[in-house]
């Protein structure tokens, strides 16, 4: 029998080149890095008090401040302004809770008469945020009722409160 042939000489024979030795700073490496001082960041500004707002009360985060010039600029901007406040009152600052009902308020009005929906009476409730605008014992001079709102005009000023228990109290029980 014959001896096998060898395949053709034409039919060259390439040799791959060696595999290149492994990076020395994978990208796993890297990452997870990154991931480690992001984490650590994160930790810190966190165990040091510091939030978004500066401040290292952890509720400050969920209140919404705003100034207007107008109480019409004010009722346009937010559904959550009170509707009795008068489109041509000025100097308005508002601070809401975005996990309950409590408000602050602040406006001049003309004339300093009360807007309509308001009446004298006794504060309902405590203001339960607050601002530096706030006068101190606010809920202490309350004389004026609206709607759930309660305030007192203080140098030309009327400053007014939500109490979020005194809204809950006043819807209707099912």
């Amino acid at each position: 029998m014959p001896e096998p042939q060898c395949p053709a000489a034409s039919t060259p024979i390439v040799s791959a080149p060696a595999a290149s030795p492994p990076a020395t700073f994978p990208v796993r490496s890297l990452v997870r890095s990154l991931a480690f001082a992001a984490v650590a960041i994160a930790a810190g500004l966190t165990l040091s008090g510091c939030s978004g707002s500066g401040s290292t009360n952890p509720f400050d985060d969920h209140e919404e401040r705003s100034e207007y010039s107008t109480g019409a600029e004010a009722k346009k901007d937010r559904a959550s302004m009170p509707r009795w406040l008068p489109d041509d009152a000025q100097d308005i600052k508002y601070v809401l809770s975005t996990t309950g009902d409590d408000r602050l308020l602040a406006a001049t009005f003309h004339a300093g008469k009360l807007p309509g929906g308001c009446a004298t009476g006794t504060g309902q409730g405590k203001p339960k945020l607050t601002a530096d605008w706030l006068p101190e014992k606010l809920a202490s001079k309350a004389d004026t009722r609206c709607g759930t709102w309660s305030g007192a005009t203080v140098d030309g000023t009327f400053y007014a409160w939500q109490d979020h228990a005194v809204v809950q109290a006043s819807r209707p029980k099912n």
